[in-house]
């Protein structure tokens, strides 16, 4: 099919389906495969989408056919946009009683309608509340919208409205495209329209549903358009990335056309002097570490793993609701002493730390803990006195599907979980940076403040595990201020994997296997090294 060949009666058929909510499966799919093959398709289902949310129209299965009424230029208190007060409507036949050959007309008309500029009637009172393009559902830190305004969660974002943050994180949920985007700053964003964002600097992640396709992201030196799919972008003054976590995006050309496809795996960075690097890889499946003993020595970081025999003592109140985090509070908040809310669950074999890295699918079978209610997930929590191979500042970075927290003397200094933990409530400074990009984490790595160690011992305590089932996945790395550590490809340290004794050349070579795999898929990177080891001190 050529880019200019692509059927539009067809095209404004779907469009009006996914509007009215009548798009079926089949019809869905076709729509996908006209919007990957063609540019031009892209745009003009971009136009409607755009017209039709900044419209605001409700156009429900065959409740109304719309009729002109007078224009009145209104400015609206964020936006220049015409607003709406009511449609002058007539009640024709259900849709699903009028002839589909004569749907497309009627679609076509509402389109040739609104280009044409004929606005309907619009709204007498500039201060009424209006729906936006984009809602706020979470937010880390102050963002500011033109300078004048803070947001909070459940604000919304009209077109034309610029977005900045000195520090913290958004999420936005786009309407109509259903598009769900995290942004961290330093930030500085245009919303234009449900379909496309202007991002002048910081970082965003972006996951797009089938309705979402042809959402734009626009960067001082590209025009990223996305196919169906999750991927990164950064711009800064030096120029902007984009990095592909799954299914596809289309680049234009430094001239502005000339669209280039870009795959999971792929990398791009475009330099202000105009300047491209491109890289690609074939993503492999991160396997389960299997060479590393868990049987504990003499000199091992001990630690048990707990979950429940039958139903826990907290029920559920709404499904895959986090209970067994929400059983272990207590003994988080009372400094790892309080072990009152242990008697409830069950306990496997001793542990011995071996690090936090990859996925682990069959850890709670080896490590003595089956049978258990896998329904509620288990945890393993490792507890001894450990020393740092070095005076300085330290701190950790990781993440972890569902939970990771470390303590350092019985204060946490590190939460790695997801968002929804009940580690939350413990108020532990995080910092998220979804530029580098990790297993089933949204915000991307996240890393803790900075805390110092003059060489003496120290308590550790670590908990790590799953809220529901067997599997799970996580990373933990410690920084000391100050170490040079070499950078991947899309600009990541390869920070040390946090240990507590060496490791023998098996599980060495089984790591550096997992980094490989690790960096192939961009799901982040590590390295092991002896001169990082902290020294169990405890007997």
């Amino acid at each position: 099919m050529k880019n200019s060949d692509f059927d539009k009666k067809q095209l404004l058929r779907l469009i009006s389906d996914v509007i009215d909510g009548s798009v079926s499966d089949d019809g869905r799919a076709s729509l996908n495969e006209l919007l990957k093959a063609s540019p031009e398709a892209r745009n003009f289902y971009r136009d409607h989408m755009e017209l039709h949310a900044r419209l605001h129209l409700d156009y429900n299965s065959g409740n109304a056919e719309f009729m002109p009424s007078a224009v009145t230029p209104v400015t609206h208190q964020r936006s220049s946009w015409f607003s709406i007060r009511k449609l002058v409507v007539a009640a024709p036949p259900p849709l699903d009683a009028r002839p589909k050959k004569r749907r497309w007309p009627m679609v076509a008309g509402i389109a040739a309608l609104l280009m044409g500029g004929l606005f309907f009637a619009v709204i007498n009172n500039p201060g009424e509340l209006k729906q936006g393009v984009a809602r706020v559902t979470h937010i880390e830190g102050e963002a500011w919208v033109n300078e004048e305004r803070s947001l909070t969660k459940g604000d919304e974002l009209f077109p034309g409205d610029k977005l900045t943050m000195r520090s913290g994180l958004i999420e936005l949920a786009y309407r109509e495209s259903g598009v769900h985007a995290l942004a961290t700053a330093p930030l500085v964003l245009e919303v234009d329209s449900t379909m496309q964002v202007n991002l002048a600097k910081g970082e965003m992640k972006l996951v797009v549903p089938p309705q979402g396709i042809g959402f734009v992201v626009d960067t001082p030196e590209r025009k990223i358009t996305d196919l169906g799919t999750s991927f990164v972008v950064k711009a800064n003054e030096s120029g902007s990335r984009v990095l592909v976590l799954d299914g596809q995006i289309a680049i234009n050309g430094e001239d502005g056309n000339d669209e280039q496809r870009m795959f999971a795996g792929d990398l791009a960075k475009f330099s202000r002097d105009g300047k491209t690097q491109l890289r690609s890889d074939m993503p492999p499946n991160i396997a389960e570490l299997t060479a590393i003993s868990l049987s504990p020595e003499s000199r091992s970081l001990r630690g048990r793993i707990l979950g429940f025999e039958g139903s826990p003592v907290i029920p559920r109140q709404k499904r895959n609701q986090d209970v067994i985090a929400r059983q272990i509070l207590p003994l988080v908040k009372s400094g790892f002493t309080d072990r009152a809310s242990l008697d409830a669950m069950k306990e496997g074999s001793p542990l011995r730390f071996s690090g936090i890295a990859g996925n682990f699918k069959t850890f709670p079978d080896r490590a003595g803990l089956a049978p258990y209610s896998r329904e509620y997930g288990w945890l393993a929590w490792y507890q001894g006195t450990v020393s740092p191979p070095k005076k300085g500042r330290y701190r950790f970075w990781g993440y972890a599907d569902n939970h990771l927290l470390v303590a350092i003397n019985e204060k946490p200094v590190f939460e790695g979980s997801r968002r929804d933990s009940p580690f939350k409530e413990l108020g532990i400074p995080r910092t998220n940076h979804p530029s580098y990009p990790c297993l089933n984490a949204m915000a991307g790595f996240a890393c803790g403040p900075w805390f110092d160690l003059e060489g003496d011992s120290v308590q550790l305590d670590l908990v790590f595990g799953e809220i529901m089932n067997h599997q799970t996945s996580g990373l933990l790395l410690i920084e000391r201020e100050g170490e040079v550590y070499e950078e991947t490809n899309w600009g990541q340290p390869r920070w040390s994997l946090f240990l507590t004794e060496a490791l023998s050349k098996e599980e060495i070579t089984e790591l550096e296997n997992l980094r490989h795999q690790l960096e192939m898929k961009l799901l982040g990177s590590f390295s092991v090294s002896e001169e990082a080891i902290w020294e169990v001190t405890n007997e």
